[in-house]
């Protein structure tokens, strides 16, 4: 018990029922998280993010070009593999895209990678869409910066084509040199 002492008069300021009560929910908690952990019940997954039954839909391989600081501060959206220009951000656009990318060149400076190597961008069959560096192996899931966001980069895909299998052998032609 927690007791308040002043001069004769004693106050209990916790009563002895709520730290009893405090104490079984504690219990309870730690008990249901332990059942929990090791059965695995109450475990959320995402639908198709097991990875068994979920095949990239479209890739294209996409990089950023260097900004152009005496222009403005444009800079270009390339595709990876041929190098046509997909977009160019005018300064103050584009700032997801901006965003998304500045840890993965941070990641890359870290490990003093070129940071013009392109990225990974694939829409998967369940509709989920990533952005995955191979020089880091990060991979975002760009769902969870919402449906907007998202969409910023799923109109950098091709449309009318499936180009899955073009990125992927892009990927381990290089993965042998």
């Amino acid at each position: 018990m927690i007791r308040f002492e002043e001069g004769e008069l004693e106050k209990e300021l916790v009563p002895p029922a709520a730290l009893w009560a405090i104490a079984a929910l504690l219990v309870t908690v730690l008990i249901i998280a332990f059942v929990a952990r090791t059965t695995g019940v109450g475990v959320v997954t995402l639908a198709g993010s097991t990875g068994a039954d979920v095949e990239p839909v479209v890739e294209r391989m996409i990089s950023f070009g260097v900004e152009d600081r005496a222009g403005g501060g444009e800079i270009p959206i390339l595709d990876g593999r041929t190098g046509e220009v997909l977009v160019v951000l005018a300064p103050g656009e584009g700032g997801f895209l901006r965003g998304a990318v500045r840890p993965l060149t941070r990641e890359r400076t870290i490990r003093s990678a070129d940071p013009s190597e392109p990225y990974l961008l694939t829409r998967w069959s369940d509709g989920r869409l990533t952005l995955m560096d191979p020089v880091s192996e990060i991979q975002m899931d760009l769902g969870a910066f919402g449906p907007d966001n998202a969409a910023a980069f799923a109109e950098l895909l091709p449309r009318g084509e499936t180009s899955a299998e073009t990125a992927s052998t892009h990927l381990a032609e290089e993965g042998k040199e």
